[in-house]
């Protein structure tokens, strides 16, 4: 079986583009007739130029490219001739006999954990560069992680990885997901007033224009009134506070009409005159007096100051009954206004409860069809509609690959679960359905024999049960996929070339109605 992996293998050591083996693989073995004259590592591909210093193939053609070089280690030991210390293209030949010396000489991986041995053939063949505990850098973060923890990295925890937003569906880096919601024309709003949810951004404005529900600002804030209203019930705010909006009209009329006298020196002095001219008493002299009361009847007698300081008293105490009266409404008006905060707070509260239980609802629905679709014998048919979109999302790299709910070989048995790539991984990217076995942790681990070694048969159903495609196989004992998980699934292993693509575009009964049924089988012999 082959191993599910985000990208191809590294090239192939056997094409001769790399310098020698580091010297740690030979512990403490090592000798220096095996050691490269230009690297200092251990001979890859060996050559012996004519001098009869050995070089690896790789380093050898790099010193020569530029032309003919002196050999260093001639120099260096001191037995330098211009006749044979020279190295030219074409004076040095493959020295095979050290290269087999070599490649038989016993090795160990120099990566942490691995507990890898064989020779350096061996190494050179089917280890180095595939080793899962080799420290590789993330090519988006640059942080250093094991080559088998590379899916993981780039799927949850990579701070560059990118993510399509759920709700627009643009792609922005991870780290930016706080700045994207702030700017999202999807994303999902609630209304104030009415208490809408997923109002989406973009339509947010024009929702408020007729919600309502929608609190707004009194007309009279521009005097004073502080008050936000429902616009449903505007009308009726300015009907009950109509004395208190002329009020604030008056003050606010009262202060424009000092501050237009105040710009004008003599407004204080007219004032002053018409106030002499209201409490003096005019004499009563001759035709002067009697033409001027001639309508009004027979002179009455003059009108005394006491009586303008009685009308004084009258307009104070109706505006200290105003002012009384108003001094009451408005701590009346604060406490209703508190009483509608507390109130508001309360259903702001209860919003977020009730946003919390749909959540844990939502969760807990998820959980149950999860739940109702598992199985415990070992046997697992995993229906996947939608196909033809999922195919999509798959060739566009929105969602490459799928995982199918947890299945078990018995009530306290092996977790285990399938993983899809509907346009293909690694060796079958583009050109075939790839099909892959998973091990999951689960709560028996503990019970259970490891590693994990039960036959896997895996089949993309026809749904006219005329031509199944079917694939077995057996585990891999060495490989990790089958240890005991120490995280929440180990690396997936199955089949990359499961079902050429070019079947499921054909006239077939493998897809009906947008849906495909996968269908696993582990053999539970000696469970």
């Amino acid at each position: 079986p082959a191993r599910a992996s985000l990208r191809p293998s590294p090239p192939s050591s056997m094409e001769s583009n790399k310098p020698g083996f580091p010297k740690k693989i030979l512990g403490n073995k090592l000798e220096d007739k095996h050691l490269c004259n230009c690297c200092h590592n251990i001979l890859r591909r060996p050559v012996q130029a004519q001098c009869g210093h050995r070089f690896c193939s790789y380093c050898f053609n790099r010193t020569v490219s530029n032309g003919p070089q002196k050999c260093n280690a001639c120099i260096k030991e001191d037995i330098f001739e211009e006749s044979t210390s020279i190295l030219k293209q074409g004076c040095a030949f493959p020295d095979n006999a050290v290269r087999r010396e070599v490649e038989s000489l016993s090795a160990v991986c120099v990566n942490e954990n691995c507990i890898w041995k064989g020779s350096i053939k061996e190494y050179e063949q089917t280890h180095e560069g595939k080793c899962e505990y080799m420290v590789i850098p993330c090519p988006s973060c640059k942080e250093r992680i094991r080559f088998n923890e590379q899916e993981r990295h780039n799927e949850r925890e990579c701070p560059e990885r990118t993510l399509n937003c759920k709700y627009c569906k643009e792609p922005f880096h991870f780290k930016n997901i706080k700045a994207h919601d702030e700017i999202c024309p999807k994303y999902p709003m609630i209304c104030e007033g009415c208490a809408k949810k997923k109002i989406p951004r973009e339509k947010y404005v024009d929702h408020i224009k007729f919600c309502s529900k929608f609190r707004t600002p009194c007309r009279f804030h521009v005097v004073g009134c502080d008050m936000s209203v429902e616009k449903e019930k505007i009308h009726d705010h300015e009907r009950a506070y109509a004395y208190e909006h002329l009020n604030l009209l008056l003050h606010y009329i009262m202060g424009m009409k000092v501050s237009m006298e105040g710009l004008q020196p003599q407004g204080l002095e007219v004032a002053g005159h018409k106030l002499l001219d209201t409490t003096s008493v005019p004499p009563v002299q001759g035709a002067t007096a009697s033409s001027s009361l001639s309508t009004a009847g027979p002179p009455g007698p003059p009108v005394s100051s006491g009586t303008f300081e009685n009308v004084v008293c009258v307009l104070n105490r109706e505006v200290e009954r105003f002012a009384t009266t108003l001094e009451a409404s408005n701590r009346q008006h604060k406490l209703d206004q508190d009483k509608i905060e507390a109130l508001s707070n309360k259903v702001r509260q209860l919003e977020r409860t009730v946003g919390l239980k749909d959540l844990t609802v939502a969760e807990m629905e998820g959980r149950l069809r999860e739940m109702s679709a598992t199985t415990f014998d070992g046997v697992f048919i995993w229906r996947i509609s939608d196909f033809a979109k999922k195919r999509q999302d798959a060739i566009a790299g929105r969602a490459p690959a799928m995982f199918s709910p947890a299945f078990y070989t018995s009530k306290y048995g092996y977790k285990m679960c399938l993983r899809i790539y509907l346009n293909g991984d690694g060796t079958g990217r583009g050109s075939h359905l790839s099909l892959f076995f998973v091990v999951m942790r689960g709560l028996s681990d503990a019970l259970l024999k490891w590693p994990f070694n039960q036959k896997v048969t895996l089949m993309l159903l026809d749904q006219s049960n005329r031509e199944h495609i079917i694939d077995a196989f057996r585990p891999d004992v060495t490989s990790s996929s089958f240890q005991r998980p120490v995280s929440e699934m180990n690396i997936a292993s199955g089949c990359p070339l499961f079902c050429p693509l070019s079947k499921l575009d054909a006239k077939n009964s493998y897809i009906r109605d947008d849906t495909i049924f996968i269908k696993a089988i582990v053999d539970l012999t000696g469970l």
